[in-house]
């Protein structure tokens, strides 16, 4: 989950950053209030599911990949996932013309 919530992470601070104005702080701030949770839920799911993924024992390759060619378990643990790590992203598209990508 490193990789998306990196790009997550990413999309809310360039966006917090051009609403901010120039003021970093108040954009630092608000970036975390906005993605702590998230965050945290990712590092919780991460912890849970890297030991399935990448099993020690030959028994627990057989197991993960008896679960991961069931349709229905992998969609159960997609919905699990994002009962663990989901965040509602803002909408940074009407953040005001010209700010985006200008010198400060």
């Amino acid at each position: 989950m490193g990789t998306g919530t990196a790009v997550v992470a990413a999309y809310v601070l360039a966006g917090e950053l051009v609403l901010a104005d120039g003021d970093h702080r108040a954009a630092f701030a608000r970036y975390e209030r906005l993605l702590r949770d998230y965050a945290q839920g990712c590092q919780k799911g991460g912890d849970r599911t890297g030991p399935f993924l990448a099993p020690r024992t030959a028994t627990g390759l057989r197991l993960r990949n008896a679960v991961l060619n069931r349709r229905w378990a992998l969609d159960r643990m997609l919905e699990l996932g994002k009962q663990v790590s989901s965040v509602e992203l803002p909408d940074y598209g009407q953040a005001p013309a010209g700010r985006v990508g200008a010198a400060g």
